[in-house]
């Protein structure tokens, strides 16, 4: 998969993972979840420009960056500042499910291809969600909170496995290779990681 790093649309829109993780919700201030300057397509400008001549009733949603490590893996990043809750939950995986078809189409692979080598993040603002219930019915709902999280890190970890939150799991082995939900923190370990050299 290494050709789509030259994949001219995905060129135009190069940017740096700072950007791509703006929250500017609120009109006043832009919030950013990362600091990193390191290079990122822009894939909300990418689906836009795909959609562009398509006619489309309803406008499919986009995961915010597409990334590659040094090592070149490809990563689907999407920056969540905000409370995930049930519409938010939806709203994910459908960024997911629409980036991964205009993803595919355009660099023209079938998901047996993608799912062997892209990876997938979730950046998430630990204090916002922190007490968070998801589920439809009020006795099937799961109460997110820290330290259950932190139960559940450390049981995955003895695993060797990975804790992934927000019903995102589902998503590996049929869309990507992994899932990852990281913190804030988590999420810069993991770019440091990505900028040392070996």
């Amino acid at each position: 998969m290494n050709n789509i790093y030259n994949h001219p649309m995905f060129e135009k829109y190069v940017s740096t993972l700072k950007e791509t993780s703006c929250d500017n919700r609120n009109k006043k201030t832009s919030n950013y979840m990362t600091k990193s300057t390191l290079p990122a397509v822009n894939f909300d400008e990418v689906k836009s420009e795909y959609i562009g001549n398509l006619r489309l009733t309803d406008t499919p949603k986009s995961n915010d960056a597409l990334f590659f490590d040094k090592k070149e893996v490809p990563f689907f990043i999407e920056f969540k500042n905000g409370k995930i809750e049930r519409k938010e939950s939806y709203d994910i995986k459908k960024k997911i499910y629409d980036s991964v078809l205009i993803f595919t189409d355009i660099v023209d692979v079938g998901i047996t291809e993608l799912r062997q080598n892209m990876e997938y993040i979730l950046v998430y603002n630990k204090d916002a969600n922190s007490g968070n219930v998801l589920g439809e019915k009020k006795e099937s709902q799961i109460q997110q909170s820290s330290s259950f999280n932190q139960f559940s890190k450390g049981v995955t970890k003895l695993a060797k496995e990975e804790f992934v939150e927000f019903g995102l799991k589902c998503f590996e082995n049929y869309c990507f290779k992994k899932v990852h939900t990281y913190t804030i923190e988590e999420f810069e370990a993991f770019l440091k990681n990505c900028s040392q050299k070996n």
